[in-house]
């Protein structure tokens, strides 16, 4: 009689594994696909912006200005679907206060590299634009980054994502 117990419940287990496979792999999924099923777009990134300086390091391949940047409570959102918002207020020269860039563009850096650029927007003398546009975002996006480059100077940025310790 145990017997016949214990293989029943062993049956009844294989059974509801066996009912539950195919789901377990559509509850693992994750990341972009689910984005995909429910047509909402999640986050990608979401960080403040931070000027750049002379001995910064190249980030992705991009040198930092030739000038040392401030900047004052900026941000940027991208969106997984590829939209951009990033809110420069007071991205600006440290020696001198001043913005003398007319334009500024946005590249996106996944997987260590750069895979899209937007822009150029007006940029005014106080240091402040806005970026609102749409980047093309690759399947996978590890390791998302912002660069901030002076009129379509995309081999250099004057400011990056990041936070500031």
């Amino acid at each position: 009689m145990r017997k016949l117990a214990r293989c029943s419940v062993v049956g009844s287990a294989v059974v509801l594994v066996a009912a539950l496979g195919p789901a377990v792999p559509a509850l693992a999924s994750g990341g972009s696909d689910d984005r995909e099923h429910h047509g909402r777009a999640g986050v990608l990134l979401k960080a403040d912006l931070i000027g750049s300086l002379t001995k910064d390091p190249k980030l992705f391949g991009v040198a930092p200005g030739g000038a040392d940047w401030t900047v004052s409570n900026s941000r940027v959102k991208v969106r997984t679907d590829g939209r951009v918002d990033a809110k420069v207020r007071r991205l600006v020269l440290t020696k001198t206060g001043e913005n003398p860039v007319p334009m500024i563009s946005a590249s996106l850096v996944c997987n260590g590299k750069v895979v899209d650029t937007v822009g150029p927007v007006a940029y005014n003398m106080k240091g402040n634009a806005r970026i609102k546009d749409t980047f093309m975002v690759p399947r996978r996006c590890l390791a998302p980054a912002v660069l901030l480059h002076p009129n379509e100077v995309s081999g250099v940025y004057i400011a990056a994502s990041g936070e500031v310790r």
